[in-house]
């Protein structure tokens, strides 16, 4: 038997690069139609889902416009929370700020506002319920016919998103004062900005974002006076109209044709789709105060204004009913009208420039999508005083005397009054009374003072306003003498330096030293020395020339106890501050003066005995006035009758304060007092015949 082998072979080298190639393109079939597959299913997602986005887009734009109670050219609520601080957005605006929405294309496409009654619930629930204001007019027991509490829904275009924003008012919780009803609507902001925050706003809930890919021109609205009508109301989305124009033609359209076109790419492709939907509003339970909600021009505000301390005129109005805003405008004296603010949804403004006695007129209109209403106006006076609210057991002393009080004059100087005593002892450095911001000093001041049994006292005035009785006796002590320049930023100040003859600063709370020009040509001083050489006439200070006085002043001031300086004109002696051998340990240099480039004085009539001295070197009796109304008297008198009650002369009328005035001053190189009464007569009250000095004395004319 034969026996055959049979052999197996593979492919060729020929035959494998015939087959490679075949199954290459196999493959690369195989898988194109894989990818092919794939890419479409991709594509049908994408666009079914984005079909589905812009139908329920629709259909909640059309479920709103039924619900609505009309359309709007621009939102008519406010877009700042006025609750907390007018100037704080909400993030309800267009930017997520105060921009308000437009029903036209602005560049960033149009959006469709849509004026809204608030509701107990879901507007969809059988029981649900409108929310109407308090007192508008009725009480929440009859309040059916009452104004309907208010909202917007707006669909706008933003980074080629279509949203959905819930607009709500700032009082929209307020179940006291504002809203019968707690509302079941919410306001909502852009979630991306609510997220940026650092603190709890007032949105309480996210925008929706509906639809991406709508360019700015890919969402319209037309607008339409009926269900079946097919002319549409063109004035109503015109950009070239104002917005009274447009909401003017709102008034009319009931129904509206919302059109979305959206653009997006899926798996490498293209997929485009648009739908539109037309509805009209009024076809459910809104209709029942639709009659309500059309914006119309609202009325004149009701104004009402008072003061406010530290010469504030402080104006206020009720609400006015579809209001979306106020501008406010304010004038002083009758001068140039100026704006206080312009459309803000603010209901009350403080006007703080005005001075003491200056009458600031003001007025206010209200605003919305409607128009303008016409002005209110109200005026209010600012008092010439503020009263001084004591402290710790401290009163008035009499009717005969001044009453607490303090005010700032034009020319920028604070005057403080008052006679008061102490019921019970004082204890320490006891403050008496505080300043408000703007009547404060940058640094302590010190003030030399009468008080009881005609002796010397000590005031200081502190950095937090505090007055301090440092030194004096309950039983009565004057604040007639406060003056000063206040740290409101008016003046720029002068440093006093250098000091002379071993005087400089007392430092620490006294600062440093320095004075002020004020508008007025009145220097007003204010520091705290310490001791150097106080023989009589020796310099402490060389004042410029051009702020010397034409003669020899007298200034009583405070040390450790009683003391004085003098301003000496004379530039044969060693002109300037100098000192005058009374004191010890530190003198104030608190005073107020007036230099030689001054004029306007006028003699004062003497009597009893009482004469002007006539060496030439000192200054003469007399008076003045500046434009502030602040009296200034200097001169020094001799030789007449030094017993209390005494007339020594007589200022004329116009020139006369209100109260009796107790003034310290300088008589003999020793403390004495001076009174200024109501009636003009200034009164020797202790001193010497020998010589008194009338220098820095100043007082507010009142009669």
């Amino acid at each position: 038997m034969k026996i055959s082998e049979k052999t197996n072979k593979g492919f060729t080298l020929v035959e494998m690069l015939v087959v490679a190639p075949v199954v290459i393109l196999a493959i690369g079939a195989f898988l194109t139609v894989v990818i092919s597959m794939t890419g479409e299913v991709i594509t049908s997602r994408a666009s079914n889902t984005l079909t589905y986005n812009i139908q329920d887009a629709l259909s909640r734009i059309e479920e709103d416009t039924k619900l609505s109670a009309g359309f709007l050219a621009t939102n008519s609520v406010s877009l700042v929370d006025e609750r907390e601080d007018p100037a704080v957005p909400t993030g309800q605006g267009y930017n997520n700020d105060t921009t308000n929405f437009t029903n036209v294309d602005d560049g960033n496409g149009p959006s469709l506002i849509l004026n809204m009654v608030a509701t107990s619930d879901n507007p969809l629930s059988t029981s649900s319920e409108y929310i109407f204001l308090k007192d508008q007019p009725n009480a929440c027991a009859s309040a059916q016919n009452n104004v309907p509490l208010t909202y917007n829904i707006v669909y706008f275009i933003r980074d080629n998103s279509l949203w959905r924003r819930v607009v709500m008012p700032a009082e929209y919780t307020d179940t006291t004062d504002y809203a019968c009803a707690a509302a079941w609507q919410q306001p909502s902001c852009n979630p991306d900005w609510l997220a940026e925050q650092s603190q709890p706003t007032f949105c309480q809930t996210n925008d929706i974002r509906l639809v991406d890919g709508v360019d700015p021109s890919d969402f319209t609205i037309q607008y339409f006076s009926g269900t079946n009508s097919t002319t549409e109301l063109t004035a109503a989305s015109d950009s070239s109209e104002n917005d009274q124009t447009r909401a003017a033609a709102l008034l009319a359209a009931t129904t509206l044709n919302v059109s979305i076109e959206a653009n997006q790419t899926a798996a490498g492709r293209d997929i485009s789709q648009i739908a539109s939907v037309r509805s009209s509003r009024l076809e459910t339970n809104a209709s029942a105060v639709a009659s309500l909600a059309p914006v119309t021009i609202p009325t004149s505000p009701i104004i009402s204004s008072t003061t406010a301390a530290g010469s504030k005129a402080v104006f206020n109005w009720q609400v006015v009913q579809g209001a979306t805003g106020y501008t406010f405008e304010y004038n002083i004296n009758g001068g140039s009208w100026q704006t206080g603010f312009t459309n803000q949804n603010t209901r009350t403004y403080t006007v703080d420039t005005p001075a003491h006695e200056d009458t600031v007129n003001a007025r206010v209109l209200a605003t919305n999508s409607a128009g303008s209403s016409a002005y209110a106006t109200d005026s209010v006076t600012t008092p010439l005083w503020e009263p001084l609210f004591l402290k710790n057991g401290w009163n008035r002393y009499s009717s005969s005397y001044s009453s607490p009080a303090y005010t700032k004059t034009r020319d920028g100087i604070v005057v403080v009054k008052g006679m008061i005593k102490r019921n019970g002892t004082a204890v320490g450095e006891e403050v008496v009374g505080t300043l408000p911001e703007g009547y404060r000093p940058n640094q302590s001041l010190m003030f030399g003072n009468t008080t009881n049994s005609n002796t010397s006292g000590r005031i200081d005035v502190n950095t937090n306003g505090d007055i301090q009785r440092a030194s004096g006796s309950e039983s009565w002590f004057s604040l007639d003498l406060i003056r000063f320049i206040p740290d409101d930023g008016r003046y720029s100040r002068t440093t006093i330096t250098p000091f002379s003859n071993g005087w400089y600063e007392y430092g620490g709370e006294w600062g440093t030293s320095s004075y002020v020009v004020t508008d007025a040509n009145r220097v007003v001083a204010q520091g705290l020395i310490r001791s150097g050489t106080w023989t009589n006439g020796t310099q402490i200070h060389d004042i410029p020339n051009s702020l010397l006085p034409s003669q020899y002043l007298h200034l009583a001031t405070r040390s450790n106890g009683f003391g004085f300086v003098s301003i000496e004109h004379r530039t044969t002696a060693a002109e300037g501050i100098v000192a005058k051998g009374v004191g010890s340990s530190y003198v104030a240099l608190t005073f107020n003066y007036h230099p030689a480039s001054y004029t306007g004085w006028s003699s004062i009539p003497l009597s009893n005995g009482w004469v002007s001295d006539s060496t030439g070197i000192y200054s003469t009796v007399q008076y003045t006035k500046t434009s502030d109304n602040l009296v200034s008297l200097k001169g020094l008198l001799r030789n007449g009758t030094a017993s209390s009650g005494t007339t020594m002369g007589t200022l004329p009328a116009g020139f006369r304060p209100s109260e009796n005035l107790l003034m310290a001053t300088v008589s003999n190189q020793a403390h004495a007092r001076v009174d200024i009464q109501s009636d003009g007569r200034i009164l020797f009250r202790t001193g010497s015949a020998s010589w008194l000095s009338l220098d820095g004395i100043t007082f507010v004319a009142e009669q």
